[in-house]
């Protein structure tokens, strides 16, 4: 800043003012100095102002644990609401829950858990080591694509389609070559190539295989998909883990199994719509419950999530989940489609700034922020009801 010296003066207007100067000749000088003076303390008092209010404004979340479905949404949402600050680490959904109710951070990671993050709504009969209360509220809509390693393959314009017995048979194990019937059959016959297909699962408690398995557990099944062959109906059951063939290849985490088909001939696997897209892999087009293919885009995530069902439940009411996502009925629905969720205590100063977080975070900027890395925002009925328990 400068200062204009000029200013600081007096100017003699009259005799009095001018004979007043002359008696005391010094005191130009020494109302520079108070001004100086004066100046200096008000910039200090500022500053130390602009310093205590930026502390004051900046709301510390705690750390958190869990999904790696939700690692890019929180890293993208700091710049979102820059006044909250908070560490994750993206460990698997049953990972980051048991850590989150028992009260122990996993080995490597930031101490104490404050919250959680899963693609698997909790059970109403879990509780927090002590008795603490919680919260669970669904904050994003995500895709589990499966995504695939094109080397070797004719890929058809728009992408590799697969119809439902097509993935409910790679993902049991029975169909095991890019040129099976089927497969050729979906896709008018252009991927008809010997190409064994290698199939990466997740070895981690993960909330996508939760999300995948539950959709397998209803889609492949005759009653879902009329005609489909004996040896891809799905027996495996749902969760966060599953015996999985043994042929399959086992890889941690979201990132580890995008990894792992960016490098393997032949490759597809699951990972969440965010990833796949942060990892440039190409991801199949599903025929869903109402007979349409579809790609795994934000408006079918979403679309899939307006079919959903809220409900409220637990203790007073404080966990929310969307229920019928296992098989979509919309025309436009991604079929492996679900909501992530938020956990976090109920105390009421975590709760409160959670609540502002999940405010800011989640209007419009957090939206298009979400929609550019790969997420589907909530629909506004589900936001609605999710803020409702606050």
């Amino acid at each position: 800043m400068t200062i204009d010296f000029d200013l600081i003066g007096v100017e003699p207007e009259n005799n009095l003012k001018e004979l007043d100067m002359a008696f005391y000749p010094n005191r130009q000088l020494t109302n520079l100095a108070s001004s100086i003076t004066v100046f200096a303390i008000t910039i200090g008092l500022v500053v130390a102002q602009s310093a205590t209010q930026k502390s004051l404004a900046q709301t510390s979340l705690g750390n958190g644990a869990g999904a790696s479905t939700v690692n890019a949404l929180l890293a993208g949402l700091k710049t979102v609401a820059p006044g909250f600050t908070f560490t994750y680490s993206p460990v698997g959904s049953g990972a980051g829950l048991t850590a989150f109710f028992t009260q122990t951070a996993p080995s490597g990671t930031p101490s104490p858990i404050s919250f959680a993050a899963s693609d698997d709504p909790v059970a109403a009969t879990r509780t927090v080591r002590g008795g603490r209360g919680y919260v669970q509220v669904p904050v994003i809509g995500v895709g589990i694509t499966l995504a695939y390693n094109s080397a070797g393959l004719t890929v058809p314009a728009g992408g590799i389609k697969l119809s439902r017995a097509s993935y409910c048979g790679i993902l049991n194990g029975s169909i095991t070559n890019w040129n099976a019937p089927s497969i050729s059959t979906d896709n008018g016959r252009q991927i008809a190539l010997n190409v064994p297909i290698k199939v990466v699962r997740r070895s981690d408690s993960s909330g996508s295989t939760f999300v995948l398995t539950s959709h397998l557990n209803t889609a492949c099944k005759p009653a879902a998909t009329t005609g489909i062959p004996a040896a891809n109906v799905w027996n495996r059951g749902a969760g966060t883990t599953v015996s999985w063939p043994s042929t399959f290849i086992a890889a941690s985490g979201g990132g580890g199994v995008a990894t792992a088909i960016a490098s393997t001939r032949g490759a597809i696997g699951y990972v969440d719509s965010a990833t796949r897209l942060s990892k440039s892999l190409p991801a199949a087009v599903l025929r869903n419950k109402a007979g349409n293919y579809i790609a795994p885009s934000t408006a079918a995530i979403t679309d899939a999530l307006l079919g959903g069902t809220i409900v409220k439940y637990g203790t007073n009411n404080k966990l929310v989940r969307i229920d019928n996502l296992n098989d979509p009925t919309r025309a436009g629905a991604y079929p492996i489609s679900t909501a992530s969720y938020l956990l976090f205590y109920s105390d009421a100063t975590i709760v409160n700034a959670f609540k502002t977080f999940i405010t800011s975070a989640f209007g419009s900027a957090g939206d298009a922020k979400a929609t550019s890395l790969g997420y589907a925002p909530l629909p506004a009925s589900i936001k609605t009801a999710s803020r409702g328990v606050f």
